[in-house]
């Protein structure tokens, strides 16, 4: 064992006998001279490590059982892969490394996380429920997507996700806020996602709302979402705001849905849903807007455009925050919520110096605060803009909207089917 390591174990042992806090930890680690690296790991280690030193034996979802140390390693290393499904991201690769070291260092085992990224999550739900009516293990052990498409899993007639919280293998779940929180089938792991739109600030400095889309100084040059999922939705949810309508009732929301088609659709350039044809209309200046998440706007910035800006609509911002949950009849349990717990701690939100990630990638990864505990990981070198591109706690719960997503979920496909027909997508 290298000295590091050694050191490592040693600062892990002494804080979870000590039972220390997080914050305490920190402290504690700076004084003995450890590296940032080291903290984060020691970090991680001791939130998995302390539930067994606290408790004994952790009472783990799914399988019904009381699990030791030794059986949840033998779990692993029995399921050796876990599945999951999730989108795009530029650091995905980044992240399973560090996933996979991570079961490596804290349990002793070499697993493989098998990552399947697209920007259309639908296409597990329907991978899932075939599956499940084959009577086939689904091909997904952790679903990682939208809060719709949960919603979407819930209306399902016959169980399709697994009850699993709260669960010992978990524990980062209880730090989330209850916004996050979908108990017994999922737990939220951002907490900022919204469709927006993402602009030039010096090209459309008249950009302040919904309905400033329909401008004419905007006649192709914009880019909107294709038709289909959240982030088209997320938008025409947008303009009934602004407009002043209610997206619940139909005639006013069919009114909201005509304004797109007549004063916004003359405007679009193209439609798309590829983030990297945005960023190169964008920056070659061939549109001034583009349609699509919050996140695009400051993973821009970092990258070095500082004019690019995201519109945070006078009318609001409908959330639409990525949730993780546990298709039914997994078959690797234990590992599922083990990489449950992991994106949900500080080393996942919060990426440390050790990920080497340059900042636009970091910030497109790192999706705001989900609890006060995290709040003092904000690093020192974004801390002067975060709140520029993030909201706070008390924003997240008193200024952006909520979805009723039963009532989504039932009318969605409706409204993307008018919405398609009238642009001739």
């Amino acid at each position: 064992m290298s000295t590091v390591n050694s050191r490592m174990s040693e600062f892990v042992s002494e804080a979870v006998a000590g039972h220390y806090s997080r914050r305490a930890i920190v402290r504690r680690g700076i004084a003995l001279g450890l590296g940032a690296p080291v903290i984060a790991a020691a970090l991680s280690r001791a939130s998995v490590l302390s539930v067994a030193a606290q408790d004994g034996p952790v009472q783990v979802s799914i399988l019904n059982q009381e699990m030791t140390p030794d059986d949840i390693v033998a779990a692993i290393e029995s399921e050796g892969s876990v599945n999951v499904g999730n989108w795009t991201y530029t650091a995905n690769d980044t992240l399973v490394q560090q996933f996979q070291q991570h079961v490596t260092d804290t349990y002793g085992v070499d697993i493989t996380l098998n990552y399947e990224a697209s920007q259309a999550p639908s296409t597990y739900l329907t991978s899932l429920y075939t599956s499940l009516q084959s009577g086939n293990p689904p091909s997904y052990d952790v679903m990682a997507i939208e809060e719709n498409y949960w919603a979407e899993a819930v209306s399902q007639p016959e169980p399709v996700m697994e009850e699993f919280l709260p669960s010992g293998l978990v524990p980062n779940a209880e730090r989330t806020i209850d916004l996050f929180k979908h108990y017994p089938t999922a737990i939220g792991f951002q907490a900022s996602a919204t469709p927006g739109i993402v602009f030039d600030r010096e090209r459309a400095p008249y950009l302040a709302d919904w309905t400033d889309l329909a401008d004419e100084r905007l006649r192709q040059r914009l880019t909107m979402p294709i038709p289909g999922d959240i982030t088209c939705a997320g938008m025409l949810l947008g303009i009934a705001a602004a407009m002043g309508l209610d997206y619940k009732q139909q005639e006013q929301m069919t009114e909201a849905i005509d304004f797109a088609i007549e004063k916004i659709h003359p405007n679009v350039l193209q439609y798309t849903t590829d983030s990297a044809t945005m960023q190169q209309l964008l920056r070659a200046g061939v549109v001034d807007a583009v349609g699509f998440w919050n996140s695009l706007g400051r993973m821009e910035f970092l990258n070095g455009q500082p004019n690019t800006a995201f519109m945070i609509a006078k009318s609001g911002q409908y959330l639409a925050n990525g949730f993780m949950w546990i298709p039914k009849g997994t078959p690797h349990p234990v590992l599922a919520q083990i990489f449950i717990n992991w994106r949900l701690s500080d080393e996942v939100q919060f990426p440390s110096e050790s990920w080497a990630l340059e900042p636009g990638p970091w910030a497109e990864l790192q999706e705001g605060i989900l609890g006060e505990s995290y709040s003092e990981l904000v690093p020192e070198w974004f801390a002067e803009d975060y709140f520029s591109y993030y909201p706070t706690i008390e924003q997240l719960e008193t200024s952006y909207k909520s979805i009723d997503w039963d009532y989504y979920a039932e009318h969605v496909e409706e409204w993307m089917d008018y919405y398609a027909q009238g642009i001739g997508q």
